[in-house]
This record gives structure tokens, sequence and C-alpha cells, in this order.
């Protein structure tokens, strides 16, 4: 079956265009002008890639690439004519897989590009459920193996870790594993505690002021699916009690309105908090708790796998450089060995964060090594003021041209012990020899 694109372009000449050259291309192609006309396709059709226009209104490409990854992982190509670098940086951190410049050439540009995010993988499909976790770590395997054991099941899960060690990522691999239905995210700290009833139940027109036209619910839109919680630890008592109800009963009533409608979504929760330790302090549910952890799922953090940061660093890469629209990097030893030994506090989003500096500030020539390292922590170190961010480089350089002797460094520059070790500790350099 040909693949189909979901064309979004708010200029109707060009649009015509582009989606005569996708056809042409050999592929089915739905064209649409904005952004919601866009996310109401994206709910009828099955669409294997979004290939979107970045400057529209009222939602431009950025606010859609958001919207999208919020309920699917279809991936998204974005377009523009003269965009800056942040602006391309900002699409890659967000998940674009590619940011063209417009106008491009047809066959040389757009058409290899298309055929390249389709094609995610050596079997030429998507990564898709426990494929998508990346490394080899006995913690990591545990991962998999529940995802795998837990996935025909209707049962919910609670999916415990730090900040940033992928929760989401796992809810997604469980939910593709199981293969039926909508990936729907609840975003529990974005949402305020008097929107949260309205965002999952939905609302019937007129039910409060603003509430123009009736609004489907997160619940119903996985109807089918799964409906993942992020962050439910995060979620407000007054709001937690609704939400018990209908987990319970397994039927919603919008606000305003005057009947419930049954619906069937498997519950997938997150959290970075001891949901055991907010029972006992009074601030969670203890039969909320018990409902949403039908089974458990604990991802470990990066300190403790070590041996997984390689091949993230090889997976995240990639699209990282082609987000910047530069070469694929070669690595030098000292370049992955400082990043292996790093303790990780901020985890995979702490690792993802690093590179993404590396790539940005990397001149697209030489390999990478233990020095671009080092003056991302430094610069993206809060210990560090901006203010002390020369004295830091200069500190930085001398350790360098020492070897990474710090006692050599210390006397080059002439201060007494207790300052470099202050001075240097708040550097967060990773696997610093000390020598003082």
């Amino acid at each position: 079956m040909q693949p189909e694109i979901l064309l979004v372009e708010d200029h109707e000449a060009t649009r015509a265009h582009l989606m005569r050259e996708l056809e042409q291309g050999g592929y089915r192609v739905t064209a649409v002008a904005d952004g919601s006309a866009a996310l109401v396709a994206l709910g009828e059709r099955s669409i294997d890639l979004v290939v979107s226009d970045f400057r529209m209104e009222p939602m431009d490409g950025l606010a859609l690439l958001r919207e999208l990854k919020r309920e699917s992982d279809v991936p998204v190509l974005l377009y523009s004519a003269g965009a800056d670098r942040d602006a391309i940086f900002r699409a890659g951190r967000a998940g674009a897989v590619r940011f063209l410049d417009y106008p491009f050439r047809i066959d040389d540009q757009l058409l290899p590009t298309v055929a390249a995010a389709l094609r995610r993988d050596e079997r030429g499909e998507p990564a898709r459920g426990v494929s998508r976790l990346v490394g080899s770590s006995p913690g990591l395997r545990r991962v998999r193996a529940g995802i795998v054991r837990l996935a025909p099941a209707s049962t919910s899960v609670l999916i415990q870790g730090e900040t940033g060690t992928g929760k989401e990522l796992v809810a997604r691999s469980l939910h593709e594993e199981r293969g039926r239905g909508r990936f729907v995210t609840v975003a529990i700290p974005e949402l305020a505690d008097g929107l949260l009833e309205s965002e999952l139940f939905g609302h019937e027109r007129g039910a409060f002021t603003g509430a123009v036209s009736s609004r489907e619910g997160l619940f119903a839109r996985a109807d089918g699916g799964t409906l993942f919680f992020d962050e439910i630890g995060d979620a407000p008592m007054s709001s937690q009690v609704k939400l018990l109800r209908a987990l319970e009963t397994r039927s919603i009533r919008p606000v305003g309105g005057a009947s419930a409608k049954s619906v069937d979504v498997r519950i997938v929760a997150a959290t970075n908090r001891d949901l055991v330790e907010e029972v006992a302090m009074g601030r969670f549910r203890q039969d909320l708790f018990y409902r949403v952890r039908g089974a458990l799922l604990q991802v470990p953090p990066l300190r403790e796998r070590p041996e997984d940061v390689e091949p993230i660093v090889r997976a995240l890469l990639p699209n990282l450089a082609r987000a910047a629209r530069l070469p694929l990097p070669d690595l030098e030893p000292g370049f992955l060995r400082a990043l292996a030994v790093h303790p990780w506090p901020g985890n995979v989003r702490e690792l993802r964060a690093i590179l993404e500096h590396v790539v940005l500030w990397w001149d697209g020539e030489e390999p990478l090594s233990r020095s671009h390292v080092v003056e991302a922590f430094v610069s993206l170190n809060p210990g560090v003021r901006p203010e002390e961010r020369e004295g830091a480089q200069s500190i930085l350089e001398a350790w360098r041209r020492s070897g990474g002797n710090q006692e050599a460094a210390r006397r080059e520059l002439g201060m007494t012990r207790a300052e470099w070790r202050t001075r240097f500790s708040r550097l967060g350099v990773p696997n610093s020899r000390r020598r003082t």
C-alpha cells in the first residue's frame, strides 16, 4: 500500500503544487490549509508522514508538531523560507525528522527527504514497540521483558522513574506492542486544576464562560486505545476524585452534559514520585493509587546503566545533526568516555541536551572530542553564572593544555589550591583527574 502523507500548507497555490508533486512521486496525499484541519485529518485517517509549512497562522508548524507528538508518533517534516538556525534547532528538539529550506528542488531534496523520513530503520519500517528502547543493560532488558509480558493485557500500568529517564517512551512502546487504537497523552503538570476536568471529559457548548463549541475530551479521544497520564503524582486532590470515578465506571460525562458515555481505554500512568509515600502523606488518594498501579514498570536511571550511554548517543546524533543541517560527526574515544562516566542527574534528557549543545556549536569538521563535552557541561551548568563564563573558559583551556593535570593548570593560572578547588568543582566537569 502506498504511504499516505498529510500536507499542511496555508497558501493555496503552493499546497496544490506540492500535493501534485508528492502524488507524482508515488504517495497518497491528504492536503489541508491549517493546523486545526491537520489534527482532524490525523484522527480520521492513517497517516504515515506529515509535511508542514513552518510559518502558518493561527497555529504555526512548531505548535502543530508539539500537538501531534501528544497523540501520535507520526514523523513530521517541516519546511519554510528563510528560517533561522534557532527555529530549525527548536523544531529538531520538538521532534521534527527534518527541516527543509523553501523553495526546494522536488527530485533532489523533497522526495528523497520524504523517503528517508518514511524509512527509519534497516527494515524499512519506523522503530516501534520495544525496539524504541536503545541499550542492552540488564535494567533496560527487564523493562523490555515487562513491556512484552504486559502488552496483551488490559490492566493499568504504572511507570516509575526519575525525571528524564524516558517514561513516556516506555509508555508508547507498551501501547505499540499492544497494537490497538490511539495513544493520547494527558500532561498533568501543564493543566491547571480548573481545566483538568474539561480536558479529560470534554464539554458541551455553553458549559462555562468561553465554551463557544462542544469539545471532545481526552478519554473519548483515546477510546479503544491508551490514555497516558504523564506525572500523575502531580494531579490535584480535587481532580483525583473525578479521575477515580471515571476509572472505576469506565464512563465519562462531558462538563455540562446530561448523559454519560462508556469508554474502553487502557490506563498507563507515569510518575517520578514515590506514590506510596505520597499516599502516606495524604497527597495522593489510596484508592486511586490501587487503580493506576495494576502492574509496575521501573525505569532505571542512566547512572545505573552506563553501558547504554554510547548506543543512546549513536541513536540521537544522526537526528540532531540532520536537524542542524550538519553531517554526522566522527567521535573520538575520549568523547564517549567523558559521557559514560558522568552521573547524569537529568538522565537521558540531560544527555540529549548536552548533545544538542555540542552539535549546535560544532564547526562541522573536526571529530567530537572530550573538550566538546567539557565545554557543553560548563555552558549548561546552572552553577556557573554568565559573568563567570570567561573565567571558566580560561580554567578549562589551562586544564586542557595540561592534559587534565589540575595541579599544573592551577600553577599556570597562579591560583591557590582552595581557589582552584572551589572554582573547578563548580564547572561540573565529568571524570576530572584530581592532582591537587
